[in-house]
This record gives structure tokens, sequence and C-alpha cells, in this order.
């Protein structure tokens, strides 16, 4: 089983549905070299806007449960400002179902300028922000003639963050700070419950 695997075993029942064009879109080079960029970075930052914000504050919801430091901030200028402020040391994990939005071309071109390297999760690989990107995830959607974003792309997009998560919580795991840390968030998390 190769890492483009974990796209099909982790989300939900319509992953498992378009399981060979989520194969398609998943490559295990892709995969490995955006695992490689995120265990390294300094910060790991997610950008997104409307929809796709709810798929970057996932995002940094999960990997706040890795030894990555993540960071996130739903409104557009303290975005760009945390762009501002990143490096070739950090990453930056870039969510638009288009790949077409004004602010986040801004960001991007922001970040690119710091040489800071970007993953794209995307619909569209051809769109703008895809050819800016270092690393590009198309998320599968069936789209609807009533909407422009459907239901399936949101889904795709938080089955590819998920995989990311996964693996490099899965490989973080494995070190004693990894654990550490994993046991630390359980035991605070824990203490919210009755």
């Amino acid at each position: 089983a190769g890492l483009r695997d974990v796209g099909c075993l982790v989300g939900s029942e319509r992953c498992i549905r378009d399981r060979d064009a989520k194969r398609a879109l998943l490559k295990d080079q892709d995969l490995a070299q955006a695992i490689k960029l995120i265990k390294a970075a300094h910060t790991l930052t997610f950008f997104g806007f409307g929809g796709s914000s709810i798929v970057a504050l996932d995002g940094y919801h999960k990997f706040l449960r890795t030894t990555v430091q993540p960071q996130f901030h739903p409104d557009v200028d303290i975005q760009l400002m945390q762009a501002v402020k990143m490096n070739k040391e950090d990453v930056a994990i870039i969510v638009s179902h288009s790949g077409r939005n004004h602010d986040t071309l801004m960001i991007a071109d922001q970040l690119r300028s710091n040489h800071v390297p970007m993953i794209a999760i995307t619909s569209y690989p051809a769109s703008p922000l895809a050819k800016k990107c270092d690393i590009v995830f198309q998320s599968v959607a069936e789209e609807v003639n009533y909407r422009s974003e459907s239901m399936s792309s949101l889904i795709a997009q938080l089955t590819i963050m998920d995989s990311l998560f996964t693996l490099v919580g899965a490989q973080g795991a494995r070190t004693q700070s990894g654990e550490g840390l994993l046991k630390d968030v359980r035991h605070a998390m824990a203490t919210t419950r009755e």
C-alpha cells in the first residue's frame, strides 16, 4: 500500500466511492514531498477564505496534535501579515476551490517572493494558484449546476487535509516527543469533558 491509499482509508464513504479518481490525484511523490516539507517546517500556516477557510481551520485544528507548529487566522489582512513574516523555513498550505480568488493569489505572490514552499489544495490544477505552488493536490469534485462549489469538493478537500495529517501524525507519533505531545493533548482535552 502506498501513501495515496491513505486518501481512501481516511474520510468519507464518498471518498471510498471515488477511490480510483482519488488515487490518480494523490500521487505518492507529491505526498512524500509534502510530508517532508511539513515535518521540517518551522511553522505551517494555513490559508483559505470563504468555504475554503473551513478546510484551513480544520487543518490547523488537526496539526495542533502533532509536533508541527501550525497557525491560521480567518481574517484576510492577518493572513497577509502572516505571509509577509514567513520564509523558506516555513510551509504554507493554501486552500482554494477555484484557485482564482484575488486575495488568495495576493497571498501566494507574497509567499513566493519570500521563497516559502507552498502546497495548494484546489479543484482546478490549471488555475493561477496551482501554477504558483510547489505541490498541488487536486480535490475531486462533481460540480452541480446550481452553485459553483459543491459539497463533494469540500469533502475531497477535507479528505486531502486528513491524509496529510494522518501521514505526518503517524510518522511523528513514532518519536518520543510525538508520543508525549499526543498524550498531553489527549489529557488536556479529557479535562474538558465530564
